[in-house]
Order: C-alpha cells, then structure tokens, then sequence
C-alpha cells in the first residue's frame, strides 16, 4: 500500500439499483463501525462534478468495495470505477474487495477474469451488518480486534447507537429538570445567582412575613414585588425617568451642592439611587449619574 494519506478507508463502487437492498444498509454499518466511507450518499454535495468526485474517491481511499450484482455488469459508471481501482492496485497492494451480490463466479469471469480470480466476499445467506463486519477485519484490524463479535454486531445492527440515544435523551431530561431545580436560583432576566434569602416581617406588626431575594445583579424581590430592577429586565428605568433635584448647604464647605433623583415612573421609584454631592452643581450631578451608571452597568 502506498504512504499517501487517504482521507477515506473505502470506496464503495455499485450500481444504483442496490443502493435500497444493500448497498445503503452497508454503508451504515460501516459508518457506525467506524469506517470512513466515500459513498456518494454521503460524500456527494449539490453541484459536485460527478466524475471528478469520483476520481478523488478513488484516489483517496485506501480500499475500493466493489458491490458485483447483474445491474453493476451491466452498468457504465461501475466500470469507470472499477477501471479506476484496477489502475491503483497495478502498483500498490491489494485495493480492491470484490463483493458478489447475486452474482455466479461465470458471470464474473465472463465481465473480467482478473476481477473473478479475486477471493470474493458472497451475499448469500448474509446481511450488510455481516458482510461490514467482515469488511472491518480487513480494511480497520484495530477497530476490528478491540470488541468482541457480538458487540461489533450490537454496534453494526445500530443497537448501540440507540442505546447511546436512550441515554442521552434520559440525561438530557435530567438536565433540564435540574435546569428548572435552579431556575428559582438565579435571576430570570439575567440568570445571575441568588445571594441572598432570608425571611422579613412585612410590617411593623410583625405577624406576616415573606421571603426577601437578592441577586448579585442588584435585582431585589419581595414577596413577588420588585423592589429593585435587574439589569437585564427591559423596563429597566432610563436616566431620564428621574427629574433631579439640586440643594445647596453653604455650611457643608467641602461638598455644598447635593443632587437628587426623584422617579417619575413606576419602575424608577423602585430603583433607589444614592444622591450626588459635589463642589459644585456640576459635580453633584456628574456623581448622581455615576450612580445610575453602577446600578445599570449590564445595559
């Protein structure tokens, strides 16, 4: 065999009258073996050339399949391939792997001898998950030797591969249960984590009581009341829902001016910002944004 690389381990040449009754459950079995396949199925794209992919399946595969049937006698493209296969094994080892598929070792040698004198893979009695198993053996001896036969035929039945779905349907439910386990955990808007829940009277009265929430995006509830927005949440009030309010104190000398904000929407209400001080007007101001600025820092 040649040191190029193959991006495939085998080819499948076939006629496309087979492709139902045995060439498709093959390559699967193959695929799900672990064989690299050029099948056209799954190795031709919408607008491919169709002989200049078949020209770098054939270059490219380590192994030519050749599905023998009475439609692949009698077929024009089967022989291009063949041709193709027979060109590489004059100077490499053996490439192809004939399969006789309702086919007499007569009608073989009559199509070409050199092709009949092969040693054979026969259907009869056989299904594609026997014959891919068979085909690994010779084409993927690693992946051959590391199971034993009856779960090579589990993997190539595609038992396996539902039992595999099974397990990754059950674990994705479990996930998404756990998911739903923790959604009362993080903040809905933004799904930052709870950091805080404790149990606060609801009036001075002490006799009701509810849970108070808070996360660490500054979201803030109350007994299903929102006492402080999150972020994320798109009713988030804007800086100008807030009307400011400036006060001076000449005696405060070093910070004589304070800037307030009073909401004028629902949502703004809710969200309480630290007033601004400053040397001047300006100043306050400038710090009562920078306010507002922190509490809405992931809008």
């Amino acid at each position: 065999m040649s040191d190029k690389p193959r991006s495939w381990d085998v080819f499948i040449s076939h006629a496309s009258e087979d492709k139902d009754g045995f060439v498709r459950p093959l390559a699967v079995a193959l695929d799900i073996l672990g064989v690299s396949v050029w099948y056209d199925e799954f190795s031709l794209h919408l607008g491919d050339s169709l002989s200049r992919s078949i020209d770098k399946g054939l270059a490219s595969s380590r192994f030519g399949l050749a599905v023998i049937s009475q439609h692949f006698l009698q077929k024009p493209w089967p022989e291009y391939e063949l041709r193709g296969l027979v060109a590489r094994e004059i100077g490499e080892d053996r490439i192809i792997l004939p399969i006789w598929y309702g086919v007499t070792r007569q009608q073989v040698l009559e199509f070409s001898p050199s092709l009949a004198d092969k040693v054979a893979l026969k259907t009869e009695g056989m299904g594609a998950k026997d014959i891919a198993i068979q085909i690994l053996r010779e084409v993927r001896p690693d992946l051959y030797l590391a199971h034993p036969r009856s779960e090579l035929e589990r993997i190539a039945s595609g038992d396996a591969f539902r039992e595999l779905q099974v397990e990754m349907d059950r674990t994705r439910k479990e996930l998404e249960e756990t998911r739903e386990e923790l959604s009362e955990y993080r903040c809905p808007y933004c799904g930052a984590p709870l950091s805080l829940r404790i149990d606060a009277p609801v009036d001075r009265s002490d006799d009701d009581w509810n849970i108070r929430e808070v996360f660490e995006c500054g979201y803030q509830v109350f007994g299903g009341y929102i006492e402080s927005p999150c972020p994320s949440d798109p009713k988030f009030p804007k800086f100008e829902d807030y009307d400011l309010k400036f006060f001076e104190e000449p005696k405060e000398t070093r910070w004589p001016w304070q800037c307030y904000a009073i909401g004028k929407t629902d949502m703004a209400r809710r969200l309480h910002l630290a007033p601004g001080h400053g040397a001047t007007r300006e100043e306050a101001e400038q710090e009562l944004r920078d306010n507002y600025a922190r509490h809405a820092r992931n809008k």
